[in-house]
């Protein structure tokens, strides 16, 4: 008669494979996955080659203003220009002038008003401000001021010994820079004496 083996548990299992079949059915799953994600990552965010002409190689920054948003600028950085003369403060210029011979003569003048040990009280009064040009390079600006200065000293009198009111007609440029828009340029082209 036959003889009647009862089989474990352990005898059902299949033998086990080697260890290194494993780590490679893993390292293959892995590597699938992230293929997978780096495929519908590149479909989300478009093609990397400069050659690409849908993509520009390296755009220029579009720095266009309307007439009114550079007239808005030009008061701002005007605003902080006077400040810099009332303060005599040489951290302010940075703010409204950009590189160049304007900036270097606001900076002499604010060192000689500290030399002197005054402050400066400029009153400037609009009288039209107009665009002239404007580009995405450069903005042209005429403006006509009555145009007083006065010079104070630290105990806050008036030392101021020449100079009268006048009416100036300056031309402005504004340029753009990594802060914006910023003062580049100022010459007066009129200047009439105002009677008080």
């Amino acid at each position: 008669m036959q003889e009647t083996k009862i089989r474990t548990p352990a005898e059902d299992m299949p033998p086990s494979r080697p260890g290194w079949i494993r780590a490679v059915a893993i390292l293959g799953v892995g590597a699938l996955l992230i293929a997978t994600l780096y495929g519908a990552w590149q479909a989300v965010a478009g093609s990397d080659d400069p050659q690409d002409p849908a993509v520009p190689a390296n755009p220029d920054p579009d720095f266009s203003l309307t007439d009114e948003q550079a007239i808005e600028r030009f008061e701002e950085l005007n605003e902080r220009r006077i400040q810099a003369y009332e303060r005599t403060d040489l951290s302010l210029v940075s703010r409204f002038a950009g590189p160049g011979p304007f900036k270097n003569q606001v900076i002499d003048e604010l060192r000689r008003l500290r030399q002197d040990k005054v402050t400066a009280k400029p009153s400037f009064n609009t009288e039209y401000l107009t665009v002239t040009s404007n580009t995405p390079t450069e903005i042209s600006f005429e403006q006509a001021v009555l145009f007083d200065l006065r010079f104070y000293d630290e105990s806050g009198k008036d030392v101021t010994t020449k100079g009268k009111p006048e009416r100036l007609v300056i031309d402005w440029t504004m340029r753009p820079s990594d802060q914006g828009w910023l003062l580049s340029e100022s010459v007066a082209t009129k200047a009439e004496p105002v009677d008080k």
